[in-house]
């Protein structure tokens, strides 16, 4: 019954907005990878209501971008979403990452969509007050300037026109299949990562009739928008045995975890001062940093391969009176004091958190050395934004008969293993790849997951190879003439 119902309203859904939507600006464009193959394609833009819900609503242009395959036989056709800001047609255009596209476009068309709202400078708030120079010192203080800021942000979007309840995972995924469908494919396989799955499973759930594949590489399902604080604790100890087994730093740190929590705790004391580069005024500016600054620095990084490799130095370097690395991490992340990205925040909070869950993250958090750092900074706005409505309850876990690829990299601690073994519980046609080494951001791009699992689960919904391996982790040494990050020279 309840499949029924998802497929009477996914019907009703694009019965009301066929007339709604349209291609614009449609031309043929020719591709080129490094290694001189010629791709065809298609670039323009999907004309759509920016709220479904609200007849008055503005239109906006989603830009996508249609890679016609290689092949003579081309199989069904795949549409990609990205992770983070949403913008992917650019690869399209980019010879190197083209390259690493080639597999796929030897098997179907390949078709990039820009996630609504990821280059809409109209849906960026822009912080006008004195950046807070406490902002990293405690998680209090920082929810603080950010429940500031939402207010005045919300106030700002309402002047513009703009309605930020159009920006949901329902609306997303409305998105894809009415560009899909624009394009003459009925069915498709979809393939998204981080977000892009968050996106993925709401097609899979109102258009079941039009999903035949999915691949979800670092998986976050609709009921899982917000993240518990035991998964980076369970991180920060992984990280822990892997710096123990290297012989270069662990006579140094021997016990990488109780290092980090007490690096925290002496800056909770006695916060230290860095200084930066404000990216709007250009001026160098001091800022205090204290244990909340230093957690939510690892939250961010610390499931990146490409930063894994330097933690240990940071908190090395911390206690040793450089503040360096330190400074590149803080001028990396200090723009997340400086406004909201109104479609960010709102499809996040859109999807809700029950009650169970929300009460057993509030649990850990007390717990937790890093507190409600794994949320921030949806946390901090939880209770002080506008209210969405969906067609769904997207805080029930997602079921499909779909046959579905999940990657997860074990070194991934914003979608870790056991949060895509929990979702795979819905899925009775699921086959779950784990990338050893992999951070969240790398998963998809190890040697065998990008030319062969991939590829093969496209062409037959099946794969070959369940074992991969992306990379050993070579930790940076804890001494030498080098400053900052990523290379240290």
């Amino acid at each position: 019954m309840k499949k029924l119902s998802i497929i009477v309203i996914a019907i009703l859904t694009t019965i009301f907005n066929a007339s709604s939507q349209s291609l614009v600006n449609v031309k043929t464009k020719k591709f080129k990878t490094t290694s001189g193959i010629k791709i065809e394609g298609q670039v323009g833009f999907l004309e759509v209501p920016e709220n479904r819900n609200n007849p008055d609503s503005r239109k906006i242009k989603l830009k996508y971008v249609h890679l016609k395959s290689i092949s003579d036989n081309p199989g069904t056709p795949v549409i990609y979403l990205e992770g983070g800001g949403g913008q992917i047609t650019w690869e399209a255009s980019n010879p190197k990452y083209l390259n690493d596209r080639l597999e796929y476009l030897e098997v179907a068309d390949l078709i990039f969509l820009d996630r609504r709202g990821s280059n809409d400078k109209a849906l960026t708030y822009i912080w006008k007050g004195e950046y807070p120079q406490d902002f990293f010192v405690s998680e209090e203080k920082a929810n603080q300037h950010f429940q500031k800021v939402a207010s005045v942000a919300l106030a700002s979007f309402e002047d513009k026109g703009v309605d930020v309840k159009g920006y949901t995972i329902e609306e997303h995924a409305n998105d894809v299949n009415d560009l899909m469908s624009a394009l003459g494919f009925n069915t498709y396989t979809f393939f998204g990562f981080s977000y892009g799955t968050h996106i993925g499973m709401t097609v899979m759930q109102l258009f079941p009739e039009s999903v035949e594949r999915a691949i979800l590489v670092g998986a976050d399902a609709p009921n899982q928008a917000l993240n518990f604080p035991s998964h980076l604790d369970k991180h920060i100890k992984t990280i822990s045995e892997m710096v123990a087994k290297d012989s270069s730093i662990n006579q140094a740190i021997p016990d990488f975890e109780s290092f980090v929590y007490e690096t925290m705790k002496k800056l909770d004391e006695n916060p230290v001062t860095v200084t930066v580069k404000n990216p709007l005024t250009r001026k160098e500016m001091d800022l205090k940093i204290g244990g909340f600054g230093l957690g939510l620095i690892l939250r961010l990084d610390i499931d990146d391969a490409n930063d894994i490799p330097v933690m240990p130095r940071l908190l090395y370097s911390i206690n040793n009176g450089d503040y360096s690395i330190l400074t590149w991490f803080v001028q990396r992340r200090m723009t997340l004091a400086m406004g909201i990205p109104g479609q960010g925040i709102n499809q996040q909070l859109a999807s809700g958190v029950n009650a169970a869950r929300w009460s057993q993250i509030a649990k850990e958090a007390e717990q937790s050395q890093f507190g409600n750092t794994v949320n921030f900074p949806f946390s901090a706005v939880k209770d002080h934004w506008i209210d969405n409505e969906l067609s769904f309850n997207s805080t029930e876990p997602i079921e499909s008969d779909i046959p579905t690829l999940f990657i997860t990299g074990t070194l991934d601690a914003r979608t870790p293993v056991e949060q895509v073994e929990e979702t795979m519980k819905g899925f009775t046609n699921a086959i779950h790849i784990e990338v050893e080494n992999a951070g969240h951001e790398q998963a998809q791009w190890d040697g065998d997951v990008a030319n062969k699992i991939i590829p093969t689960f496209m062409k037959n919904g099946t794969v070959e190879i369940f074992e991969a391996y992306y990379s050993d982790i070579d930790f940076i040494k804890l001494t030498g003439e080098a400053t900052g990050h990523p290379s240290l020279k």
